[in-house]
């Protein structure tokens, strides 16, 4: 009973967002430094093909928890990720052994295609309100054709 709210509140959460799209991001960045694995100041002495490892892979990472927290940006952190995978497959590793291009591809194509579902209607509780808008009468009908003389001369 107790993990029943908080399990909600996570599967509603996680809906509301392209939450696979960020997951694969964070772990294509993380999967590119762990194939590296490389020291940082050994990094630094190999020059832009280590180092770039680390920027890529924390573009990722960032890229993955912004899709999460703000679900509106996911066509830009969608493609970003995507670009980010294909140059890591160029200047990273091969893209942390393209296992890590290929989950940045696809995790950016989940953002990039994402669609925020419409919440359903809410229920409303007590009375209804009465609007107090005045029928319409037959002098006021909208729907009815206009006399022969105000009609123009091309018709």
């Amino acid at each position: 009973m107790l993990l029943k709210r908080p399990w909600s509140a996570w599967t509603r959460w996680r809906k509301r967002r392209p939450f696979a799209g960020g997951l694969l991001m964070i772990a294509a960045g993380i999967e590119m430094v762990l194939v590296a694995r490389l020291p940082v100041e050994l990094a630094l002495q190999l020059g832009v093909g280590a180092v770039s490892t680390f920027l890529f892979s924390g573009m990722l990472v960032v890229l993955g928890f912004i899709t999460w927290f703000t679900p509106g940006q996911h066509t830009i952190t969608g493609s970003l990720a995507g670009f980010i995978g294909l140059g890591a497959l160029i200047l990273s590793n091969l893209g942390g052994l393209v296992i890590g291009t290929l989950l940045a591809l696809a995790g950016g194509g989940m953002a990039f295609a994402w669609r925020p579902v419409a919440r359903p209607p809410r229920k409303r509780r007590g009375r209804r309100r009465r609007t107090g808008a005045p029928a319409v009468t037959s002098d006021d009908d909208p729907t009815e054709p206009l006399p022969a003389s105000a009609r123009r001369a091309d018709d």
